[in-house]
């Protein structure tokens, strides 16, 4: 019986093996797409740098937060 079930396990690792091998030579990955890096702005309150989706944009300037963009507009008023 242990002779048996040795020998369905090697049948199994054998085939999991086979099919990793066939599935990686036939190319099923998806190619890694190559993304654009994002354009970087600096905050005109602090001077950090930050990507501009993460930006807050005010009168043509960006701030990394809304609280500097309020301490910025309470500061030139």
């Amino acid at each position: 019986m242990t002779k048996f079930l040795l020998l369905i396990g090697l049948v199994w690792l054998v085939w999991w093996v086979w099919r990793k091998s066939w599935t990686a030579h036939r190319g099923t990955r998806k190619p890694v797409e190559k993304l654009e890096p994002e354009r970087m702005v600096q905050c005109a309150h602090c001077g950090v740098n930050q990507p501009v989706s993460e930006s807050v944009l005010a009168n043509g300037r960006y701030y990394c937060c809304a609280a500097h963009l309020r301490e910025a507009q309470s500061d030139g008023a």
